[in-house]
């Protein structure tokens, strides 16, 4: 058992230095037979941890690494944000959300309630869609393009409202405004009569592990407030961000 630990992760680090690729060659530099060493691939691989490229036959690093980073990061996120969904509270007197990566998929953490009798709500551990809230899209942004499908899932994606995208091509701009401007925006996409605001929480080299939005009923918070209330969102989550990176 030791031993096949050892070789796997002896694997890992041979593929993060690039140096061994190939079946052949992993073999070779951990001095075990092609067999021993598919085998072993082949649960790294199951469990997301080493990609296979059937075109070059050569294997990458897969994404379940960065997923195990940002779950250690965002396992301490909630308490952490706890300021800073109580200041944003505050500022606004409206819903403040927090949501985690969690497992490859986005849910939702924590939530101050806004002061008004009419507000919007969300259920704590649900999962987020991320296609058609600002917390999702904020996330989106903050990841290269070639992770985005392992969260979007295929095309086409739940329609929520009228004005829910449901393709790729439709979403793009959205993140693109968001990459942009620092804050992402749901307006009426994935419930009529609402609008949110949200920014992404960063961990470990920049990775996203979280977001934090501002939801409104859409009556109470028209459009000529929104870069006031998209700025402030972006700049607590900005000092989160640094204080996380900073406090490792």
């Amino acid at each position: 058992m030791s031993g096949s630990l050892e070789r796997a992760l002896d694997a890992l680090e041979l593929l993060a230095e690039g140096r061994e690729t190939t079946l052949a060659g992993l073999a070779k530099r951990l001095g075990a037979s092609r067999a021993t060493v598919h085998r072993l691939l082949a649960v790294l691989q199951e469990r997301g941890y080493v990609r296979h490229m059937p075109q070059t036959h050569e294997y990458r690093l897969g994404p379940a690494l960065n997923d195990l980073m940002a779950r250690s990061d965002s396992g301490s996120l909630i308490p952490l944000a706890a300021p800073v969904l109580a200041e944003l509270s505050g500022l606004t007197g409206e819903t403040i959300n927090l949501a985690v990566l969690r497992r490859g998929r986005i849910v939702w953490a924590d939530t101050v309630d806004a002061v008004h009798a009419i507000r919007l709500t969300t259920t704590l551990g649900e999962r987020v869609p991320p296609h058609a809230t600002a917390i999702g899209k904020a996330i989106l942004a903050a990841l290269p393009e070639r992770e985005w499908g392992a969260l979007l899932g295929q095309e086409p994606y739940a329609r929520l409202t009228p004005s829910t995208c449901t393709t790729l091509a439709e979403l793009r701009p959205a993140l693109d405004d968001a990459r942009a401007c620092g804050y992402a925006l749901d307006e009426e996409e994935s419930e009529i009569g609402g609008v949110c605001l949200a920014a992404a929480v960063l961990g470990r080299a920049d990775r996203p592990i979280g977001a934090i939005s501002v939801s409104a009923v859409a009556a109470r918070l028209p459009r000529t407030q929104w870069p006031q209330v998209g700025k402030a969102v972006h700049e607590a989550c900005a000092r989160l961000s640094t204080w996380i990176k900073t406090n490792e």
